[in-house]
């Protein structure tokens, strides 16, 4: 096949070291590698502390808890790192455009990352119980920590390809470094209070403050405004507090119990966010299912 091409075009590859580019290549490549890096380190130093500081059993908890928890924020965020970086890059020059992408993003990933992290919340006891066992209980509480965690974690994955679409890795990477800098300073004192809870809220802390970090420097870039950016989160937020609340509520004065209970409230719970989308869309001009469909259509072409 080689052969062939040689044949039938006159084209010749051939070696060239251009400086300037392997600069510029260098010098966006540093801060990639910088954080990712970090993000290895951020993730695995909870466990370091946790198998170390309270043995094998309470981290085995830990572990369960953090892959329940943050399995649809680990979802969420590969397929927002694989679709939105490559059409970040296309408009970077055009801020509107890239700005309107950015919040349709968010808008989207908030819409279904509150949800789920309400259901996770109002269910995690009932799961535990259902399909683990009562020996797995006590890491209900990490996991309903865990689930804030993850949710933050989902909004912080929007912002990272807006950094690297627009030339600016070096951002992403400070933020890093100071979410393993709360990580480093208080798991220690947290771990030995209060256990795995207390590894748990620690993770949530540096992923909070991380995020919020974030959030400034992409309102920076885009010029959204704080008003903006906060208004496409209050209805999915909303929408995912009513639906915990309820669930919790049902719970508390029902007796539903066993698999049939937990599918039911499940049920429930999909019932409220499909009816009060509806209401948003219709009264609120919300037009979260338009960006449902777009979204879906989307994904198909790829």
């Amino acid at each position: 096949m080689l052969i062939t091409s040689y044949l039938i075009h006159p084209y010749r590859p051939h070696l060239s070291f251009d400086i300037k580019k392997a600069k510029e290549l260098s010098g966006y490549g540093k801060w990639i590698l910088g954080s990712s890096i970090l993000v290895f380190l951020t993730t695995q130093e909870d466990d370091i502390f946790a198998g170390k500081l309270l043995g094998i059993t309470a981290l085995g908890f830990y572990q369960m808890a953090y892959l329940i928890s943050n399995l649809p924020a680990t979802e969420i965020t590969y397929v927002i790192s694989q679709v939105t970086f490559p059409v970040y890059s296309k408009i970077q020059d055009d801020v509107p455009k890239l700005r309107e992408a950015y919040l349709r993003i968010l808008q989207f990933t908030a819409f279904i990352s509150f949800p789920i992290a309400g259901l996770i919340f109002a269910l995690a006891p009932d799961f535990t119980i259902i399909f683990l066992g009562e020996k797995w209980m006590p890491m209900v509480p990490t996991i309903q920590v865990l689930v804030f965690a993850g949710l933050v974690r989902s909004i912080a994955a929007t912002s990272g390809p807006i950094f690297y679409a627009v030339g600016k890795p070096r951002i992403d990477t400070k933020w890093q470094m100071i979410r393993l800098f709360v990580i480093a300073a208080l798991i220690y004192p947290f771990t030995i209070k209060w256990g795995i809870l207390g590894t748990s809220i620690v993770v949530f802390l540096s992923i909070f403050i991380s995020t919020i970090g974030f959030s400034f420097d992409v309102i920076k870039i885009l010029g959204c405004g704080i008003r903006d950016f906060i208004k496409t989160l209050v209805f999915p937020f909303t929408i995912g507090i009513i639906m915990a609340a309820s669930i919790l509520t049902i719970k508390i004065n029902t007796n539903t119990t066993g698999i049939l209970g937990f599918l039911s409230l499940i049920c429930i719970g999909l019932f409220i966010l499909l009816g009060m989308t509806y209401l948003f869309d219709k009264y609120l001009n919300y037009r979260i299912r338009l960006l449902v469909r777009e979204s879906i259509n989307s994904f198909k072409m790829r």
